[in-house]
């Protein structure tokens, strides 16, 4: 166990060295160990995914039904039933199965990385890809890819939570030693294990464990085994489910005691309620749902968004707020030093300056940089980079002289430091050198209150103009510790991060939609009112606000109120990060948040949703999102919004389509069974007639284009139900007018001297052409079914095509003609049905005018 073991005697087993290894030793070991991932939970065969497609009470219903079919020898209702099931089980496994496909590719998508030592050079490789005895290092936001033994250590802290259950960070010590071999593992302060969380501090480690043989994986199964909660939107709607189950339920006993009281024989009333129920109840909704989601995560994630959690692309599209980061997802994180300012003047990148300067920005600064190929490579934080860039560009030499030099002492950057410090001795002298903010390095050097008071000044006018400023400072001192105070000050590097194209844009578009939009970053005041003010996110600076000044507002309690008519919030730290989005939601708003590092954890995962960064972004942030941009762009946020908002309007569709073709069908049975007349559709009708009307026209209108205009409209009421008023007075007019229609014909057929089965065969016809008609009035809620693109979803065309086609073909064929009781019809008789079925749209036109009037 290489808890109970040095460093030195870690190194000795795993046969490496701290120079990290070679690619021959790498090739050799990967073969050996293989690659450094779990191997995923066994996925469900289609055979497994078949046969879940019965495991509903609805259709243990129809199964008792064809049973009792096949013991009374009606052969013909039951053979149906089973090839209706069989139809719905092939559609459903379909639909997951595909649903599924689409996560795992969605899965490969989302890579992560570690800086390792290969071949003497720090590289950014897979975390797949590391093997045993591979030297890596470690900093704030860095998921740990595999179990590590540490070599050295500054202020390290992990979460653990995965494997120990403690949510609070424990401290990591690489010269702790234990004696007991089956110490617990959150005692073991000299490793790090798989699937933890380095939450503050700096290390190096060597792989002892990859893959399965890691503390993780031998916890796999049990993690594998447990099942997924199912997605809000998913538990909402089998609620909603139910709910109609039950009105069903009522309504059937109405029926049993209307048919009971009108003699009507038991056999006959059992297939009716049976048949009625099957097709009134959309057991298939929850299915549906999950497709149309899938397919929005597919689209969203072909324009930069990755759906970590499906029940985000709903809420996504309900979002009222955007609390975004600036460097990086507004701007490009391509820092560059374009001046340095010292009290006097300012220096441009290819002047001569101070060499204390250059020895800060070499010295002071975790990057690195190697050649490849002959280009330069550069790793590290984007600040750190833009630092080192300047510095060759001066003075290559320096960084060569002094590129392997050991820090004494060293105190890496945290977001809530606002600094980074380290320690050398040079010439036999020791000297501390720091870089930061402005505002946190002018506190600790020698300077008057004047010349404090004009550099600040110089800090906010170069900060106006856009820059992000970094101070330098030096000392020469013996004391051990890094100094804290009495540094001299050297002036600050004027870094600019060029804006995102089509960000500005962007905002607009959001805008448009009703969304706000408002920047909270760590930068100073006026950089980031520069920014905002680029982009239109605020026009005045008495809508810019600063942590010290909300620290106040919020000991005075006095905060939401003024809050909520800032824009621009600077200088933040992660708790005011994450009041500001609570305080936001306070108001009212839905809140979206976007981050990459530690610091905007909280904030991320408080939000309703959270959008971490794909490059950027640190491990802690992505696991603590629901979305992440694979490009960083603020632009796909807004291509997010549309996606969601196009999902949510989909899934209405949806619903429209299954439940007012389900109330058709139950108002024409009730109102002959309250007329006293005879039944107008066969139980085996009822059957066909839900499989061809519904059986795939839902699908269809699961992957519907976005509708013109979706990103103009003001973002729904996130309280609002999926069933609201519109949804229920389309289903009730559009239900309504589709069974008393069907009904009227029916009754007239027989007044006139039809048959019963001629009668009811041209019923079905017109249900059938109904239903269809009613497919293409699902695909807008207010948009007038003449202003749609009707050659946009082909999918949709097909389906109904096919539809009508199938009863067409039953119409002729003899086989069907005797199961369904149905035969042709003449084409005088087909165009009056077609044209009856085609009133539907001006019906639902007229409830689309009179809704919009009245609600208005």
């Amino acid at each position: 166990m290489f808890h109970t073991k040095s460093a030195e005697e870690t190194l000795l087993d795993l046969e490496c060295s701290i120079g990290g290894l070679s690619s021959s030793e790498v090739a050799s070991r990967s073969e050996h160990y293989g690659k450094n991932y779990l191997e995923e939970a066994k996925k469900q065969t289609l055979l497994e995914i078949f046969v879940e497609q019965f495991k509903s009470p609805v259709i243990y219903i129809l199964l008792i039904a064809a049973a009792i079919s096949f013991a009374i020898k009606e052969f013909s209702d039951a053979g149906f039933i089973m090839a209706a099931l069989a139809m719905n089980a092939v559609v459903g496994t379909y639909q997951e199965y595909t649903a599924s496909e689409r996560a795992d590719a969605l899965r490969k998508v989302i890579k992560t990385y570690v800086n390792a030592l290969r071949d003497g050079n720090r590289v950014e490789i897979l975390s797949e890809d590391i093997t045993v005895g591979d030297i890596v290092f470690f900093e704030s936001g860095v998921k740990v890819p595999a179990d590590i033994r540490l070599l050295e250590t500054y202020e390290l802290q992990v979460n653990e939570s995965l494997l120990t259950g403690e949510s609070i960070e424990v401290n990591k010590n690489c010269n702790y030693i234990s004696s007991n071999v089956d110490e617990p593992l959150g005692e073991r302060q000299n490793m790090l294990y798989g699937g933890s969380l380095v939450t503050k501090g700096r290390a190096i480690g060597v792989v002892s464990a990859i893959a399965s043989q890691t503390e993780v994986g031998k916890i796999a199964s049990l993690l594998a085994s447990s099942k997924e909660t199912k997605p809000p939107l998913i538990l909402r709607m089998e609620k909603f489910s139910i709910n109609i189950s039950k009105m069903i339920g009522i309504i059937a006993i109405l029926i049993i005691m209307l048919g009971i009281y009108r003699e009507i024989p038991l056999k006959e009333i059992f297939f009716l309620t049976v048949a009625l129920v099957v097709s009134a109840i959309p057991e298939g909704l929850p299915v549906a749902i999950t497709v149309a989601l899938s397919v929005a995560s597919g689209v969203m994630s072909r324009r930069n968004v990755i759906v970590r959690k499906l029940s985000a692309i709903e809420g996504l599209g309900s979002c009222t707020l955007i609390a975004s980061d600036k460097t990086g997802t507004m701007t490009q994180n391509r820092l560059s030093v374009e001046y340095f300012v010292t009290k006097e003047r300012a220096y441009n990148p290819d002047e001569h300056i101070d060499e204390h300067v250059v020895l800060v920005a070499i010295l002071c600064n975790e990057s690195t940089f190697h050649k490849k190929e002959g280009e330069s490579v550069f790793i590290g934080d984007q600040v750190d980079v833009a630092l080192l860039r300047y510095t060759l560009a001066l003075d290559e030499s320096l960084f060569e002289k002094y590129k392997t030099l050991k820090p004494l002492n060293q105190i890496p950057y945290e977001p809530v430091n606002k600094y980074s410090a380290a320690s050398y001795e040079i010439d036999g002298k020791k000297v501390h050198f720091i870089k930061g903010s402005p505002e946190v390095i002018l506190g600790k050097c020698e300077l008057g209150e004047d010349d404090t008071k004009y550099i600040l000044k110089q800090v906010d006018e170069w900060a106006a103009k856009g820059f992000r400023n970094i101070a330098l400072a030096y000392k020469l001192s013996d004391e051990k510790e890094i100094a804290k105070e009495g540094y001299i000050y050297l002036g600050f590097a004027a870094i600019t991060d060029p804006l995102r194209e089509g960000v500005k844009e962007a905002v607009k578009t959001a805008e448009e939609a009703g969304i706000e939009v408002v920047m909270v970053t760590g930068d100073h005041p006026n950089t980031a009112f520069y920014i905002a003010k680029e982009l239109g996110i605020a026009i005045s600076k008495d809508e810019v606000i600063d942590g010290l000044e909300i620290s106040r507002w919020h000991e005075r309690g006095a905060y939401k109120e003024e809050i909520a008519h800032k824009r621009v919030f600077a200088r933040v730290s992660p708790e005011q990060k994450q009041l500001i989005v609570k305080t936001f939601q306070d108001l009212g708003h839905f809140v979206a948040v976007t981050g990459d590092g530690v610091n905007d954890a909280p904030a991320l995962k408080f939000a309703n949703i959270g959008i971490s960064m794909g490059k950027s972004g640190t491990d802690v942030a992505r696991e603590s999102s629901d979305l992440i941009l694979t490009d960083d762009a603020f632009s796909s946020i807004v291509n997010g919004i549309e996606e969601g908002r196009v999902a949510y309007d989909n899934i209405r569709k949806v619903i429209h389509l299954l439940i007012s073709t389900s109330f058709a069908e139950i108002t024409l049975i009730l109102l002959s069974m309250l007329f006293f007349i005879p039944i107008p559709l066969l139980p085996v009708q009822i059957l066909w007639l839900n499989l061809v009307a519904n059986g795939f026209q839902d699908m269809a209108l699961g992957v519907e284009k976005a509708e013109p205009g979706v990103l103009k409209r003001k973002a729904r009421d996130t309280k609002e139900p999926i069933f609201n008023k519109a949804m229920l007075s389309r289903v009730v007019v559009g239900g309504f007018y589709m069974g008393a229609c069907a009904f009227a014909l029916f009754y007239t057929l027989l007044e006139m001297g039809y048959s019963e089965d001629m009668a009811r065969n041209i019923t079905l016809l017109l249900m059938v052409l109904f239903e269809n008609v009613s497919t293409f009035n699902s695909r807008s809620e207010n948009n007038s079914i003449f202003k749609i693109n009707h050659f946009q979803n082909k999918f949709l065309w097909i389906s109904v095509i096919a539809a009508q086609g199938a009863h067409i073909i039953s119409m002729y064929n003899p086989f069907m003609q005797s199961l369904l009781s149905i035969s042709p019809v003449s084409i005088e008789m087909w165009t009056t049905l077609l044209f009856i079925a085609l009133t539907l749209v001006a019906v639902m036109e007229a409830e689309k005018f009179f809704r919009k009037r009245f609600s208005s």
